[in-house]
């Protein structure tokens, strides 16, 4: 009797293990929530107000959203390097997170200090699982979730795709330099 049990326990191990491992790598959630955008006309109004930006950055984004369609504003891939203030600011302002219009209610509270950047802002996709040098995502309009790479990809230098779970679809061929036309990708 004690050996079947033993050998049971052994097999339900062994099943949750190899199904825990077939689902993919682990990865640290920094953050999760839900965010709201304003509208694209509004945003692009608040960067021209602005003195950061060259008016040539704000018409190349301009021209971006208009060949990325509708859902260019609400679909984001943005990397942040590394913890900086400058960078932070940059990030929120340009892709719109610190518009005055954007709404972000966050569920899980953030979880990443400057030993787990790079950074990966997942907006409109939520993050299923990563595997074989890629990382899967659902759309979710409306969800922000924010990732680690520094386990898998820490130079940004091994092309990691993001791609489309439970789909064939390649939404970014590389995470480290850009994503297709209908994300708006950003890097800071």
């Amino acid at each position: 009797m004690r050996s079947c049990i033993s050998v049971l326990a052994a097999a339900l191990f062994l099943a949750v293990f190899t199904q825990a491992a077939l689902a993919g790598h682990a990865f640290k959630m920094c953050s999760a929530g839900s965010i709201t955008l304003g509208s694209f006309g509004d945003h692009v109004a608040d960067l021209r107000k602005s003195i950061r930006y060259p008016a040539e950055d704000i018409d190349d984004l301009e021209k971006k959203a208009r060949q990325g369609g509708p859902e260019f504003f609400s679909s984001q891939v943005v990397i942040k390097e590394e913890l900086s203030g400058s960078g932070d600011f940059d990030l929120n302002k340009f892709q719109g997170f610190s518009d005055p219009q954007a709404k972000y209610r966050r569920v899980k509270a953030w979880d990443c200090g400057a030993e787990d950047y790079p950074i990966a802002y997942f907006v409109g996709f939520k993050v299923r699982e990563i595997r074989d040098g890629a990382i899967f995502v659902s759309r979710e309009k409306g969800t922000l979730n924010v990732i680690s790479l520094k386990d898998m990809d820490p130079e940004l230098t091994k092309h990691t795709q993001v791609k489309v779970f439970h789909g064939d679809g390649v939404l970014c061929q590389d995470i480290g330099t850009g994503c297709i036309d209908t994300i708006f990708y950003g890097r800071w």
